[in-house]
C-alpha cells in the first residue's frame, strides 16, 4: 500500500498538469473528428450554381440547352458585355457563364463546335456544368446521327436530363450507409490514451526511478512483489480513471444515440483492450527515459507516429499495401480495424465477428507483450 499510495501523491502533485494535456488532446481529437465528419458526410453533394447563358444564336438546340440548365441551377440574367460579366464573376453573383454563338446549331451537329465557357476560377463546383453540358449535347448528336431531327433530338436530350432516377438503397449495416457518429470519436481515442498516459505514467516513474527513492524502497521492509503490485495497481487507476473520462465524453455529446447503440459493448471493450496497450507503452516509455524534458518528444514520436500508420489520421483504406502490412505490426492497427466494423455494422455476419474478436485479442497479446518487455527492461535496469 506504501508504493501505491505513493504512485497516487505523485498523480495528484502533477494532476494539474495531467488534466492540461487531456483537454489539449480531447480538443484536438474532438476537433479532428469533426473536420473529418463534415467532410465525409458532404464530400459529395450536388449544388446548385448561379449561371448565365448568353444566346447568341435563337435556335431549338439553344433554347433546350438553356432550359436543361435551367432545371439544375439558378439561371442569372445579365447583359451581353464582357465588362458586365467580369465584374459578375469577380463579385460571386454569378459563377459560370456559357455563350452560344450564332449559328452553334448547325455547327454542332456538322463540326462538333465546342461552346465558350467563363468560370470563377478555382471553382471546383464549375467544372461540374462542363459535364452536364457535354453529357447533353453528346445525347442530342447521337441522337441527331441516329436520325432524328435537331428539334427531336433536343426535346429528347431535355426529357432525358429532367428524368430523376429513382434509387434504392439497401442499408445492410443498419446506419443508412453512414458510419455510426460516435465511431468517429472513437476513432481518435489512440491519439488521446497514448499521448495523456505515457505523460502521466512517464513523469510517475521518472519520480519513482531517482536514486533517493530507489534506496528508501530497497531499504524498506516490502518486498519486491508488493511494490510491483502497488505499481500496477496504480497504472490502472490512472488508465481506468482516463478511460473513464474519454467514456463520458461520447455520452454527453451523442446521449441516447450512443447509449441505444446495440454495439456499445464492442466499443467499451475495444476501447478499454488500447487503454491496456497504452498503458503497457507508458510503463516502456517510464523506464527507459531518464529526464522529464524528453519525455515530451518520446510521447509525440510515439503517439503520432502510430496514430498516421494505424489508420487513426489517414483511413486505413486508403493507406498503401505496403503501409498496410506494417501497420498489422501495431496494434493501433487492430484498434482501427475493429472500430471500423463496429461503426458501419449494426449487425455482425460471422467473418465480421470473428474478425472483432480477433482484433480484441491481438490488442491484448500486445499489451502482455509490450508489459512483459518493459518489466524485463525494469528487472535488468534495478540489477545495474
Amino acid at each position: 500500500m506504501t508504493v501505491f499510495k505513493g504512485f497516487l501523491i505523485l498523480v495528484k502533485r502533477n494532476l494539474a498538469i495531467f488534466f492540461l494535456y487531456f483537454m489539449i488532446f480531447m480538443s484536438i481529437c474532438m476537433m479532428i473528428q469533426a473536420s473529418v465528419k463534415e467532410e465525409d458526410i458532404n464530400q459529395f453533394q450536388e449544388r446548385s450554381l448561379p449561371v448565365a447563358v448568353i444566346d447568341r444564336d435563337g435556335g431549338r438546340l439553344a433554347e433546350s440547352l438553356r432550359d436543361y440548365l435551367g432545371e439544375k441551377h439558378q439561371l442569372v440574367e445579365i447583359k451581353d458585355d464582357k465588362k458586365v460579366i467580369q465584374e459578375n464573376l469577380f463579385y460571386r453573383n454569378i459563377y459560370y457563364v456559357v455563350t452560344i454563338p450564332q449559328g452553334f446549331e448547325r455547327k454542332y451537329v456538322e463540326e462538333g463546335q465546342r461552346l465558350k465557357t467563363t468560370k470563377v476560377p478555382g471553382t471546383v463546383s464549375a467544372y461540374f456544368i462542363d459535364q452536364q453540358i457535354d453529357t447533353f449535347l453528346n445525347d442530342v448528336r447521337i441522337l441527331t446521327r441516329a436520325g432524328f431531327s435537331v428539334e427531336e433530338a433536343a426535346a429528347e436530350a431535355l426529357r432525358i436530363g429532367k428524368m430523376d432516377t429513382e434509387v434504392s438503397i439497401v442499408d445492410k449495416s443498419g446506419h443508412g450507409g453512414w458510419m455510426a457518429p460516435h465511431a468517429y470519436m472513437f476513432r481518435f481515442l489512440p491519439y488521446l490514451f497514448l499521448g495523456v498516459l505515457c505523460y502521466i505514467i512517464g513523469f510517475v516513474m521518472i519520480a519513482y526511478r531517482k536514486k533517493d527513492v530507489r534506496r528508501r524502497i530497497l531499504c524498506s521492509n516490502v518486498s519486491l512483489k508488493v511494490q510491483n503490485a502497488g505499481l500496477v495497481a496504480g497504472f490502472l487507476v490512472v488508465g481506468l480513471g482516463c478511460w473513464l473520462c474519454c467514456m463520458l465524453i461520447p455520452i454527453l455529446v451523442y446521449g441516447k444515440g450512443f447509449l441505444t447503440d446495440g454495439n456499445l459493448p464492442y466499443y467499451l471493450l475495444n476501447s478499454f483492450a488500447m487503454m491496456l496497450v497504452a498503458l503497457a507503452i507508458a510503463f516502456i516509455v517510464g523506464i527507459l527515459v531518464e529526464n522529464e524534458n524528453v519525455v515530451n518528444g518520446v510521447t509525440n514520436v510515439i503517439s503520432l507516429g502510430m496514430c498516421f500508420i494505424g489508420g487513426v489520421f489517414v483511413s486505413i483504406s486508403v493507406l498503401s499495401e505496403g503501409v498496410r502490412k506494417a501497420a498489422r505490426f501495431l496494434p493501433v492497427y487492430w484498434y482501427e480495424t475493429v472500430n471500423g466494423i463496429i461503426g458501419n455494422n449494426a449487425e455482425f455476419t460471422a467473418a465480421q465477428s470473428a474478425a472483432v474478436w480477433r482484433g480484441l485479442g491481438i490488442q491484448i497479446l500486445f499489451a502482455a507483450a509490450f508489459l512483459s518487455i518493459g518489466l524485463a527492461i525494469s528487472k535488468y535496469k534495478r540489477q545495474e
